[in-house]
């Protein structure tokens, strides 16, 4: 068995193959004619391979999409992980060709444990690329235009003004028309139309917040659990403790961020007009935490509620729970 680490940028990327004792490595521009002439090389030096790369935005995807057409074996991990492997290997040089051979070792590493399955890239549905690749346009055109109306608001100069105006009115036109690119998307595919109806039941998520969780969650048959959700979005407490040293928990913040950014409106909504979630803010403030926990909380709360609709395919019902505890506390002849 082989195992090549890839590290990855925007022109190009760095192979090493990895045999447990020699490396080969090689550059390649990352486009399709380097793709093909990567896939080509690393194939004529063995049947046997395993592929790793790290989660490099969007620069890492198509050399992961390419690889999983050619049926091998690739595993996309956090940089995180790499990192922290890293560190333990003491390593102290930083350059493509280190890092390449240094992802090599992971995947030898996570081969061995018995862990390489965990990090298996997963190629999302056509609908589902097209659903986050629109979702993606819309918030660089929503954050270009704050940017246009912020200087709008300080220039004084008038044919700087003229010309910060068309631009707005241009993003302005340019939303719209990803926006009724999103809702052709929606009602192009029966299954994401369900599940925005879904999502659309539950306080506090309107219709943009829906698409934005259903684009970065994609197909939530992948995940195993609430607590596997809440974690791909880096909304689990994060706790240090050492000797007697204790530290207050905090957000992990080691997940999806745009999917955790995405959350944080919805969540200051939610916790005015959704009852469920009304009620945990408001415990969570008499026991002593502060507005950001508890908004943090119910961020997680959300989440949670949201991948419980999807998973079970009913509405969001805000008495559920109670009621589940009223009959678990109920005399079983009274069932």
């Amino acid at each position: 068995m082989h195992y090549c680490g890839i590290d990855i940028s925007k022109p190009f990327f760095d192979a090493a193959i990895f045999d447990g004792t020699h490396y080969q490595i090689e550059q390649f521009t990352n486009d399709i004619k380097g793709i093909k002439s990567f896939i080509q090389w690393s194939s004529s030096i063995s049947k046997q391979m395993c592929y790793c790369m790290e989660a490099t935005g969007i620069y890492h995807i198509h050399l992961a999409k390419l690889l999983d057409q050619k049926n091998k074996q690739v595993a996309v991990v956090n940089p995180m992980k790499t990192h922290g492997f890293s560190k333990m290997e003491m390593q102290r040089n930083k350059t493509d060709v280190a890092d390449a051979r240094m992802i090599a070792r992971f995947c030898l590493y996570i081969h061995i444990q018995n862990q390489f399955d965990k990090y298996l890239f997963k190629p999302k549905s056509k609908q589902y690329e097209t659903l986050t690749a629109l979702v993606d346009r819309r918030e660089q055109l929503i954050l270009l235009r704050c940017e246009e109306n912020n200087s709008l608001q300080l220039n004084r100069c008038k044919t700087s003004i003229r010309s910060l105006k068309a631009s707005v009115k241009f993003l302005d036109k340019q939303t719209a028309i990803i926006e009724k690119e999103l809702k052709q998307c929606q009602k192009n595919n029966p299954r994401i139309d369900s599940q925005v109806k879904l999502l659309l039941t539950i306080d506090g998520i309107g219709l943009v917040t829906a698409w934005t969780i259903i684009a970065y969650l994609g197909d939530i048959d992948d995940f195993m659990g609430a607590k596997k959700v809440a974690s791909y979005a880096g909304l689990t407490p994060r706790q240090i403790e050492s000797g007697i040293s204790i530290k207050k928990s905090r957000l992990s913040k080691v997940g999806h961020k745009k999917l955790r950014k995405a959350l944080y409106f919805p969540a200051i909504v939610a916790k005015q007009h959704n009852p469920l979630l009304k009620a945990k803010y408001e415990v969570l403030l008499a026991s002593g935490k502060t507005k950001k926990t508890a908004i943090c909380a119910i961020m997680r709360k959300l989440l949670v509620i949201s991948y419980g609709v999807l998973k079970s395919g009913e509405s969001f019902d805000p008495g559920y729970s109670k009621r589940q505890q009223l009959l678990s506390h109920a005399p079983a002849a009274s069932r």
